[in-house]
C-alpha cells in the first residue's frame, strides 16, 4: 500500500512540474505596436558591431533630426506607429496638452558630405517634409508595404546602419552609426554598412 501511494504522489507531482515552464512562457510580454516602443537593430549580414544598436535622434537643425544607433539603451527614443507612419512623439515642457511628433521620412538623396556608399540615402526625423507611409509590424519586426506608400520608388523595405565619418552639420563629433535606407540599386557589400532589421520593444 505504501508503494502505490508513493507512486500515485509522483504521478501527480511530475505533470505539475513539467507544466510550470509553459505557464511562465505564457506570461512573457508580447509586443504591442499600438503602445510606445523603442527600436533596435538586428543584423542581417555583417559583424555584431552593428547588432543591438538602439535608435535615437540626432539634431541636425531647427525642428529636424536624423536617426543614429547607440549601444546605450538609455538614450533610445520612444516611437509611435499611427496610420502606417513612424514618429517620435514630442511634448513641450510647461505646456500641458501641447504635443506634436517628429515624423520619419525617407529622403531621396545621399546624406550630406557623408562617406556612406552610393545608394545609401538619408533619413529625416522632423516636423517638416512628407512622412513616409507603409510601415507595420510583423510580430516585433518592422515591415513595409509599397501599397499606397509615400516612400521613394527605389525603396524596397531595406534599412542599413553605416559607420560613417559623421553626421551633418556636426562632423566634429566624430564617427556615428547612422540609420540609412538602401535604394534597390545600392551596393550589396560594404565594409562600413550592414543591412538590418528593426526590432520593436515596448517601453515599460
Amino acid at each position: 500500500m505504501y508503494t502505490s501511494i508513493k507512486t500515485l504522489a509522483a504521478a501527480i507531482v511530475l505533470p505539475l512540474v513539467a507544466a510550470l515552464p509553459l505557464s511562465q512562457h505564457n506570461e512573457a510580454a508580447v509586443f504591442d505596436s499600438s503602445k510606445p516602443f523603442t527600436l533596435h537593430t538586428e543584423v542581417v549580414n555583417a559583424t555584431s558591431a552593428f547588432n543591438d544598436l538602439y535608435l535615437t535622434s540626432f539634431h541636425t537643425g531647427a525642428g529636424q533630426s536624423t536617426v543614429i544607433g547607440s549601444k546605450n539603451s538609455s538614450i533610445a527614443i520612444g516611437w509611435d506607429l499611427s496610420n502606417s507612419i513612424l514618429s517620435q512623439p514630442i511634448s513641450i515642457s510647461g505646456e500641458p496638452g501641447f504635443n506634436y511628433a517628429y515624423n520619419l521620412s525617407l529622403v531621396d538623396q545621399a546624406p550630406f558630405r557623408s562617406n556612406a556608399p552610393s545608394g545609401y540615402d538619408y533619413i529625416s526625423l522632423g516636423v517638416s517634409g512628407v512622412p513616409t507611409t507603409g510601415f507595420y509590424f510583423n510580430n516585433s519586426t518592422l515591415a513595409w508595404s509599397g501599397s499606397n506608400s509615400t516612400a521613394p520608388d527605389s525603396f524596397d523595405g531595406c534599412f542599413a546602419i553605416c559607420h560613417v565619418n559623421g553626421t551633418a552639420p556636426y562632423f566634429t563629433l566624430g564617427r556615428e552609426y547612422q540609420l540609412l535606407w538602401k535604394t534597390n540599386n545600392a551596393s550589396s557589400t560594404s565594409s562600413i554598412c550592414a543591412d538590418v532589421k528593426l526590432i520593436g520593444a515596448n517601453i515599460a
